[in-house]
């Protein structure tokens, strides 16, 4: 069985002041991929919103069918390949990946299934992964896929990490290193991740104290939300005040604003598609304000409850919307990825086929 470490609500001091030392060696790296996303929950509404901030817009839209076996891409020579069949039909959000001697991979960056479950991968820094250790293995590339294609719920999604032994994966001269983000229709919700620190141990943090996050490990955001005049009630000298719209938008920056502006949000009685978008709006690489080479490239909000999807895209502004009450999720040859960039507005249910 993976060992975990599940935390909840807020970190002491001196767990704080213990990453100082690696946060500020992790501030100084460069960070080529950038990623936001915010659960905006009230008992009524559960929205997530997601930014994918990536060096290149190219992506797609994919209707992932109920009922197909899968096998683990690539496994060790050592190991054996994570196996498993798809109990439910999804939608995800993903990103075009070419690897040398392969050709094209599609990896789903987020996505939403038929049962109001989120996931989501984020890049951070380098984890440490445990490996198969004896399980069958399962490259860190395709835990959204098997999430949403296994799981209905959060608690189910974070018992499903111990089926495999996960192991990093590399695209040409880049490793790619995730943690998780996870919420459903009830309103649960979790932060995955490996932090080095941790030997290969997983990090459970459920539920986060704010619902949201950025690129980096979850005791390092905290540490840098204290340090400014918003979140810190305590200390009287020394803080921040709060990051205007011309910060250049950091993993931290942009932490620190989804926090502050996913609270306004959520202080208001009925929360709509409009708010994610607002929150998105507020943590968007945009130009003059970039904290990497990584603009945001396309903005999703997801129903839980309704289990419908609005997304805009850097090269079409025009939101569009999928409603998967209406979509087959049963094995079918037709359908064909939809770009993410592609033209159009409105209801675009049709194309990934109706019921």
């Amino acid at each position: 069985m993976i060992k975990i470490r599940r935390i909840k609500g807020i970190l002491s001091k001196k767990t704080v002041f213990a990453f100082m030392a690696a946060i500020i060696m992790f501030a100084c790296t460069n960070q080529f991929y950038a990623c936001s996303v915010s659960f905006l929950e009230n008992g009524e509404s559960a929205l997530v919103a997601r930014n994918m901030d990536w060096p290149s817009p190219e992506g797609v839209v994919v209707k992932n069918e109920r009922g197909t076996e899968k096998t683990a891409l690539f496994p060790p020579a050592d190991a054996k390949p994570y196996i498993w069949q798809a109990i439910y039909g999804s939608i995800t959000f993903d990103l075009i990946m070419e690897m040398p001697g392969v050709g094209i991979l599609r990896g789903p960056g987020c996505g939403l299934n038929e049962e109001g479950f989120y996931a989501g991968a984020l890049f951070c820094d380098p984890p440490v992964y445990p490996g198969p250790q004896g399980k069958p293995a399962l490259r860190c590339a395709e835990v959204v896929r098997v999430l949403l294609d296994t799981c209905s719920t959060v608690k189910e999604a974070i018992d499903k990490f111990d089926d495999f032994g996960l192991t990093p994966m590399k695209v040409g001269d880049e490793e790619l290193t995730f943690h998780w983000f996870l919420a459903d229709k009830n309103g649960d919700c979790a932060i995955i991740e490996f932090p080095p620190e941790f030997n290969g141990k997983m990090a459970i943090h459920t539920p986060p104290l704010f619902k949201c996050t950025t690129n980096e490990y979850y005791e390092w955001s905290y540490y840098y939300l204290y340090q400014y005049e918003d979140f810190n009630k305590e200390t009287k000298e020394g803080l921040k005040p709060f990051p205007s719209d011309t910060h250049k938008r950091t993993s931290d920056i942009r932490f620190v604003r989804n926090c502050k502006f996913s609270q306004e949000v959520l202080k208001k009685e009925t929360i709509s598609v409009d708010d994610g978008f607002y929150v998105m709006g507020k943590v968007a690489q945009t130009e003059g304000t970039k904290g990497s080479t990584s603009p945001t490239d396309w903005t999703i909000v997801y129903d839980l409850n309704n289990l419908e999807i609005n997304w805009t895209a850097a090269n079409n502004t025009e939101r569009r919307f999928i409603d998967m009450k209406k979509v087959n999720f049963d094995c079918s040859d037709d359908f064909v990825p939809v770009e993410i960039q592609s033209s159009g507005s409105g209801d675009v249910t049709g194309l990934f086929g109706l019921k």
